[in-house]
């Protein structure tokens, strides 16, 4: 057996008759190019033995495994085969972190960090791996669900401060470096463990499998930190980690094409597809990700995200016209592409009914607000998130001078 997958000795078009549909087809090569394993298989000649899938994206399967050299548990990202370049590019990002060290940053415990890296080779290709520390639930997932669920209040302002303080500490690292992350969203934000997991044995892990012992079933994502997301008692406790660098880009400053934002944290300059799109863009989604985690409501979610792309683009630039005023000119003729008019001052020129349309930035945020936010803070927080939602990306703060911000300095943080 191949160290740590089913022997697969042919190509998949030889497994599949003609006569299969297409759709079928690429099912069954999917399958083929998707990662498995058996218990007692090991990765890297023998040190490291997963033994529960933590998750599946669309590029990568998650796993929990020991490091049998170290004695310890780690998380192993195996790219899809298909996938090597956007791993490689991951990988390239996370080295030019270790190698380019900013001394005593603060976001240097927020972002994901690589332990080692190696390629496992199989029969029909091979499959890149990243082998990061164990990591909880994503900030989406607690959002959602610790706060979202049977009436429950948003999160505790505490957390809520200190998860955002974190992660613009976090951006800033990477801005610092001249990674552009390309893909801020919640999901992206994990919570580190709050208990020590390599004290659990791996049959105590194994109890708390909610999937029985199917190996290559995802488990739940929350199995790993007992249902202790979002401490009420002491939110100090909780340290947000950014991760999945696959969309990144370097250096950071330089318009790409390379991102992956998901809709509702999309800059104008994304939306629009204006071939601007830098690290700024980051800071957009940053403002998006800051909102959500403080009010727990997303500032830009068109109401059906399936729409065809025209749709959904003339929704969100509706919103942005809406929450913001008037479109830069730089944006408009874009705009003539989704059939928007605009008067010569960049506002619509048949806007919605009073009723339908989005309110304000500031007037949004004092309907969600904190309660445990005063109001000089209020006003500090409005000015901040100015700083972030805006059309001109260049006039959108540096994540440097964010951090400097006396929403940030003036206020009481959790340390």
């Amino acid at each position: 057996m191949i160290d740590g997958v089913i022997p697969e000795t042919v190509e998949y078009e030889d497994l599949l008759p003609s006569a299969l549909e297409d759709s079928e087809r690429k099912a069954k090569a999917a399958a083929a190019r998707t990662f498995k394993v058996e218990p007692g298989d090991t990765l890297k000649d023998g040190r490291y033995r997963p033994f529960r899938k933590l998750g599946q994206g669309s590029y990568a399967s998650v796993w929990l495994a020991r490091d049998m050299e170290e004695s310890r548990y780690v998380a192993i990202k195996v790219g899809r085969m298909s996938s090597s370049s956007i791993l490689s590019n991951e990988i390239s990002s996370m080295k030019l972190l270790q190698e380019g060290q900013v001394p005593g940053h603060p976001g240097k415990d927020h972002v994901v960090e690589l332990l080692d890296q190696f390629i496992h080779e199989r029969p029909n290709g091979s499959h890149i791996c990243l082998v990061t520390n164990p990591l909880g639930r994503s900030l989406e997932t607690a959002l959602t669900f610790d706060c979202g669920k049977a009436g429950q209040e948003p999160a505790p302002y505490a957390f809520s401060r200190r998860a955002s303080i974190q992660t613009l500490q976090a951006l800033d690292y990477l801005h610092q470096h001249g990674i552009m992350h390309g893909d801020v969203h919640p999901g992206n934000l994990l919570l580190a463990l709050t208990h020590d997991i390599d004290k659990d044995t791996e049959t105590e892990i194994e109890a708390k499998n909610q999937r029985g012992n199917e190996l290559n079933l995802s488990d739940e994502p929350y199995w790993l930190d007992e249902g202790i997301y979002i401490p009420e008692s002491d939110p100090t406790n909780a340290n947000v980690i950014l991760v999945d660098l696959g969309a990144s880009n370097h250096p950071a400053d330089v318009p790409s094409r390379k991102y992956a934002y998901p809709i509702p944290y999309r800059a104008p300059e994304v939306v629009m597809d204006t071939g601007n799109v830098t690290c700024k863009a980051d800071i957009w989604a940053l403002g998006c990700v800051i909102f959500r985690i403080i009010t727990d409501i997303p500032l830009f979610a068109p109401e059906d995200c399936c729409w065809g792309m025209n749709e959904t683009e003339r929704e969100q630039m509706v919103m942005f016209i809406d929450r913001l005023g008037p479109v830069p000119e730089y944006l408009r003729s874009a705009c003539k592409d989704l059939d928007l008019n605009l008067t010569s001052d960049g506002i619509l020129v048949d806007p919605l009914p009073e009723d339908e349309r989005a309110e304000p930035l500031a007037k949004f945020f004092m309907e969600y607000k904190p309660e445990d936010m005063g109001e000089e803070e209020i006003t500090a927080f409005i000015e901040f998130l100015g700083l972030m939602i805006r059309f001109d990306p260049d006039e959108r703060s540096s994540a440097q001078d964010l951090l400097q911000h006396r929403w940030i300095t003036d206020f009481s943080v959790c340390s």
